[in-house]
Order: structure tokens, then sequence, then C-alpha cells
């Protein structure tokens, strides 16, 4: 089971990533602050669920890696790059030790927006939308309903922070406050959401 919830939906001109803040191991919350949203350049970020020794480990060595390659091909890593890295790591990973952590990779590539989910033995699919972790059931049916190709920037965000708040409303894994990372052509910026504890 891979604990908290995460998800990542397209828009008309960028992606939104959000996560949940809370750790927890079986009944214990462990923290109520931790990071599940990360910046891997200005055009790519990934939001993730699991455990944070896994895909803060992920993330370290993707960002590592998309440097050396953004110096050694002077151009911008895309979603494609991240998540075709993620998912040997992953993959990898069946070898020697899974890694609890699921994965959406989103951001620009070629003027289109992008999302990737990775599970944890790194299957590799693009979507529109996706959920994962363990509140994902609850924020996919939101996000189904009411997701459409013709988003606004504004209206993304706005279905993101409601996705998240209802799965957050009925598991106990998750929650916090939410964490949002929107990517447009104009950069990158990252939104907190706090939530009232019930």
């Amino acid at each position: 089971m891979v604990l908290a919830t995460a998800l990542g939906l397209k828009f008309k001109g960028g992606v939104v990533l959000a996560a949940d803040r809370r750790v927890s191991y079986g009944t214990f919350v462990l923290s109520k602050s931790a990071k599940k949203v990360f910046l891997v350049n200005e055009r790519v970020g990934i939001s993730t669920a699991g455990l944070p020794g896994d895909f803060q480990e992920l993330v370290d060595v993707v960002r590592f890696n998309m440097t050396l390659y953004e110096l050694d091909l002077d151009k911008k890593a895309s979603p494609t790059n991240v998540a075709k890295l993620l998912s040997l790591l992953l993959y990898q990973g069946r070898f020697r030790g899974i890694y609890y952590a699921e994965l959406i990779v989103g951001g620009l590539e070629d003027g289109e927006s992008k999302i990737l989910v990775l599970d944890p033995a790194g299957g590799l699919m693009e979507e529109k939308f996706a959920a994962v972790g363990t509140g994902a059931q609850i924020a996919t049916g939101i996000l189904e309903r009411e997701y459409r190709d013709d988003l606004t920037e504004e209206e993304a965000i706005s279905l993101a922070e409601k996705a998240m708040k209802e799965a957050i409303s009925r598991d106990a894994l998750s929650g916090d406050g939410v964490d949002l990372l929107v990517i447009t052509e104009s950069g990158a910026r990252q939104l907190y959401i706090p939530l009232r504890a019930a």
C-alpha cells in the first residue's frame, strides 16, 4: 500500500500537480509537513505518494541526472525524459528491493501539456489526469466526473483542490494540507492550501 494522495491533471497550456503533507506509519502520524511535490526544472514537476525515503531518493537521482542531461545536450529535460528515467529506476528496484513510491510527472513538452503516471514496478502511462496513493480512488472519482479537455488554469487548480480535499476527507493516511505545483509557458508556481483539522 502506497500511503498518501497525489494527483496531476492537464489543462489548456499547462499542468497542475498536487499532494498532501501527511506521512503515516501504521496508525502513527510521523509528519504533518512533508513535501511531496517537486520541481525538476521550470517545465517539469513530480508529485509523489509513498515512503519519503524512497520518493526523495528517486527525485534526487532524477534531478542529478537531468542536470547532467541538460548540460550535455544544452536543452531542457522534458516530462518524457524524466518519466522514462524514473521508469528505469523503479523497474531496476524490482530486483534489489522495490521502491514504495507512486509518482506523477507533469509538464510541458513541445508546446503540449503532459501527465505521465508511474507505478512502483516502473509501469509508465500517459493520461489526461491521474491520482495515486491511498486516496486515489476518491480523487479519481472527482477528476473523472469533472475533468474537461478545455479546462482553464483557474478551473484546473480548483478541480485539483477539490479532488485532494475529498480524498483527504475520507482517507486517514492523507491530510494536513495540500501543495500544488502549476506549470505553464510563463513558468512554475507553487501554492499551499491549509486544511482545518476536523
